[in-house]
């Protein structure tokens, strides 16, 4: 008898598999995140004095919490493998890619197209206490502050959900043949980011839209630049609270 055949055979490891991160350190980044968000806002922030409802600290959780994921990344992205695991490459800018980029944006504006036809602002689509919530965002808007909240929301708040729910959650999972299920995951996952009544729908688009373009085009720049494209719109959107 063959003693080789006889030997049970050894799993093959891909240096793809080798280099992607495993589900507890997504779901460690995913929790990280959360928990900063949380306890700069809710916590730091009154602790110092500051309105969690103001502009000023709504810009720097965004920015603070961004600094403490990114410095988590930037150290796990050195590893072998790992940056291409996460879908953080360039994607080849062809038909394709733009294709799958307009059909995103579409997917991600859908909730705005419909309050767009009614006539209706965001803040006029739930209860009438957000119409107030409204105009409280466009008078925080003038200023310092409210420019800082303009850049950490179209700029910086994309490009850490990004890399978390696109790059590692969904490149994750993409990686182990599971489509589908790597962008319902993400897009859900991501809902609990933006959990406030007039955002769950948008941001379950904006998730879907993005999902898209990372599974078609193995990066998470073309779904980035379609979340950037959204939030800027919805900012734009958000202070017609009239």
């Amino acid at each position: 008898m063959n003693e080789m055949a006889a030997a049970p055979a050894l799993a093959v490891q891909t240096p793809q598999s080798a280099s992607r991160p495993s589900l507890w350190v997504v779901a460690a980044l995913l929790i990280a995140h959360q928990a900063a968000l949380t306890i700069i806002h809710y916590l730091v922030g009154p602790a110092l004095g500051l309105d969690p409802a103001s502009a000023s600290l709504t810009a720097a959780t965004i920015a603070l919490g961004a600094v403490v994921i990114l410095s988590l990344v930037a150290m796990d992205i050195r590893k072998v493998g790992r940056a291409r695991a996460v879908l953080m490459v360039k994607p080849d800018w062809d038909r394709s890619t733009l294709v799958t980029m307009l059909g995103g944006l579409a997917v991600a504006q859908i909730p705005l197209g419909i309050l767009a036809l009614q006539g209706a602002t965001v803040w006029q689509s739930g209860a009438s206490s957000n119409l107030e919530v409204g105009r409280a965002l466009v008078a925080s808007m003038a200023g310092p502050s409210g420019i800082a909240l303009l850049v950490a929301t179209v700029l910086v708040a994309p490009m850490v959900e990004e890399v978390l729910y696109r790059g590692y959650l969904l490149g994750t999972l993409v990686d182990r043949g599971w489509r589908v299920v790597a962008v319902l995951a993400s897009a859900l996952l991501f809902v609990t980011l933006h959990f406030e009544p007039a955002n769950l729908v948008a941001s379950l688009c904006l998730g879907l839209g993005t999902g898209l373009c990372a599974v078609q085009s193995r990066s998470i720049v073309p779904g980035l630049i379609v979340h950037i494209a959204s939030n800027a719109f919805g900012m734009w959107y958000a202070t017609l609270a009239s």
